[in-house]
């Protein structure tokens, strides 16, 4: 593979990772908007939700493709899981911290926030000019 292509790459997974975090940022603060507000509607938390959701399968999908299906296949798991526990999760409801709907949304939290300093790990790892900046 040639240094182009390698630093193509590596860039690619520290946007990624970059994306995650934000994702897992505005997630966070949709759940915690939605469960704590007293507003009627919450078009705006739920869209961000989606767009999240949309998101993380596309690089759960991206993942697979680059052939780390392992992380994709986690990636995919974590996302179906918190679908599911979101369910339980509405306006002025919270289920009990134990509960299966509570563990699945939060297991999906910390697997993006983890998978995010894995990319910029291999991102970093994968970059061509990293050698070249360890000795400068």
């Amino acid at each position: 593979m040639d240094t182009n292509e390698s630093r193509r790459r590596s860039l690619g997974l520290l946007r990624d990772a970059a994306l995650t975090v934000t994702a897992v940022l505005f997630a966070y603060a949709a759940f915690d908007d939605i469960t704590t507000d007293n507003a009627t509607t919450f078009a705006v938390e739920y869209s961000g939700l989606v767009v999240c959701a949309v998101w993380v399968l596309t690089l759960a999908i991206r993942l697979i493709r680059i052939r780390r299906p392992v992380l994709g296949g986690i990636s995919l798991m974590a996302l179906a899981a918190a679908v599911w526990g979101q369910r339980a999760i509405g306006p002025g409801v919270v289920p009990a911290p134990w509960s299966a709907h509570s563990i699945a949304v939060v297991a999906a939290f910390a697997w993006f926030a983890l998978l995010s300093v894995l990319l910029v790990a291999i991102g970093w790892r994968a970059h061509p000019d990293r050698d070249a900046q360890a000795v400068l």
